[in-house]
């Protein structure tokens, strides 16, 4: 279903499903990046008033949990919102026979 780790590629590449003519979540993926942005900043902020890790800790710890978080977000929503749009196509296609 992907090509690349969060871009939907242009048709499945087992049974060659056409995706082209479907929304691929472009269009709000900003938004929910910016929703995990801010989730991950409050996390960050709460955490080093709480414990206060050394920075290197920190930074490590919190690159990879924003690629993660960002990654895994934009997978999951760009996912649903095609299996969304292709159960409503198959919908109305039934609705116009």
């Amino acid at each position: 279903m992907f090509e690349a780790p969060a871009r939907i590629a242009v048709k499945c590449e087992s049974c060659d499903l056409d995706y082209s003519e479907l929304e691929r979540g472009s269009r709000w993926a900003g938004l929910l990046t910016i929703l995990i942005a801010v989730l991950l900043i409050c996390a960050a902020m709460g955490i080093d008033i709480l414990i206060q890790p050394p920075f290197w800790l920190q930074a490590v710890f919190w690159s990879v949990t924003t690629i993660a978080a960002v990654l895994g977000g934009l997978r999951l929503y760009k996912t649903a919102l095609l299996y969304a749009q292709y159960e409503a196509k198959l919908e109305k296609e039934n609705a116009d026979i």
